[in-house]
């Protein structure tokens, strides 16, 4: 019965862990764009986010009790290859490409490309993996990419609120976006084994600082910061300390204690609340993001349905 009890807790736990990290995440399409451009460039950004970012998880280590550090992993030098490419893919290389897309799209559009991670995911897999090509996978993978192409190339027709941009450019870097966030998922689960949580994230967002620095560090001067409201300030400081320290830990946190695939199945969230928070920026739905995010959405639920 306690044992019951743990593991219900448990479950609790690893299911509002990525609740949470959900919301954030789909708030945070509509609430970078509160601040970006207009106040502040999309590589700057990345280079004060993850270099706050990263101070915040080497402080919380250098508070721990020696005997506390002594019992992290420290990693081979094969570990600090992969968690260099970790840092490229799922630090560096998705954040720069998500926020310069995110200047030029649709929160909506970008959190629907956003979602077909999965599909990327079952690719490498039938590639690398040589895992069976169902017909339910084929057709969810068909549908999935059918869905975001005509999602990215309707984009200059969809307008977005306060006539920002939504181009076939910006989705596109949300695309490669989700195809690196995917690269990262899968080569981050074999540390997920032997590091801690606030190890492994330490190491990421520590390489993540120094791949980051020559997109960003031009950028810091023209940055004025004498033009940030407190809304500004709280958008900028919910971008950095809820997304890139809260919602990155839960997400590894809850991938240590569930399967992959519950973790993933909760990206399906993440267009209907960016919806949601959009519509509370002014955002409008648009026929074709409503179209072609329903075949991106079946893509995935199909791709999902064929893996279990």
């Amino acid at each position: 019965m306690a044992q019951s009890t743990v593991n219900e807790q448990n479950t609790l736990k690893v299911h509002g862990s990525l609740l949470l990290a959900a919301l954030f995440y789909g708030a945070s399409y509509s609430i970078a764009q509160q601040i970006m451009p207009r106040l502040i460039s999309p590589e700057p950004f990345i280079l004060l986010r993850v270099w706050i970012s990263c101070a915040v998880f080497w402080a919380v280590y250098s508070l721990l009790p020696t005997s506390a550090r002594q019992a992290l992993h420290t990693p081979t030098v094969g570990e600090h290859r992969r968690l260099l490419a970790c840092a490229v893919f799922g630090v560096a290389g998705n954040m720069l490409l998500f926020f310069k897309g995110l200047t030029v799209s649709s929160p909506v559009s970008a959190a629907v490309i956003m979602i077909t991670t999965p599909i990327f995911i079952l690719a490498f897999a039938l590639v690398f993996l040589k895992e069976k090509a169902g017909l339910l996978k084929i057709s969810g993978m068909l549908f999935g990419a059918l869905g975001a192409a005509l999602l990215i190339y309707s984009a200059d027709t969809v307008v977005t609120a306060g006539a920002r941009p939504n181009t076939v450019a910006g989705n596109l870097m949300v695309l490669v976006n989700a195809l690196f966030f995917a690269v990262y998922l899968i080569m981050v689960k074999p540390l997920l084994n032997r590091f801690d949580t606030l190890q492994l994230m330490r190491w990421l967002f520590l390489y993540g600082s120094i791949l980051v620095a020559p997109f960003g560090w031009g950028g810091l001067s023209s940055i004025e910061w004498g033009q940030f409201s407190l809304s500004d300030w709280v958008c900028f400081w919910f971008i950095i300390l809820g997304i890139s320290v809260g919602a990155y830990w839960l997400n590894v946190w809850s991938l240590k204690h569930t399967r992959a695939t519950v973790v993933g199945s909760y990206i399906y969230l993440q267009p209907l609340l960016a919806a949601v928070f959009g519509l509370f920026w002014g955002e409008r739905l648009h026929f074709a993001q409503l179209a072609f995010g329903s075949l991106v959405m079946a893509g995935v639920f199909m791709v999902g349905r064929a893996r279990k």
